[in-house]
């Protein structure tokens, strides 16, 4: 089975930018909240001593859309490229 590389990579981008874009603007509209669930899920002992440093600006978050996005897409177009080159040469 071939999967086209382009439209699995779109797809998986599109996903990665829905979730990012969520979290985003829950980080926005909850900073408290939600710094304390991420400092608790990645074991943050010191987030309060950096709580004051971390600015969740508009900017910000539209720049890690960008990126998350666009290293999904890479990451997902060369899953499928490589899914496709080795069902080519085992296929025979």
């Amino acid at each position: 089975m071939k999967i086209y590389a382009c439209s699995f990579a779109i797809a998986g981008a599109t996903v990665v930018g829905l979730i990012y874009t969520a979290l985003g603007v829950i980080l926005k509209m909850y900073p408290a909240q939600a710094l304390k669930f991420i400092g608790t899920i990645h074991m943050l002992p010191k987030l309060d001593y950096i709580k004051s440093f971390i600015k969740v600006t508009p900017q910000a978050i539209t720049m890690g859309i960008i990126t998350h996005t666009i290293f999904a897409f890479i990451v997902f177009w060369c899953i499928a490229m490589i899914y496709n080159l080795l069902q080519k040469l085992f296929h025979k």
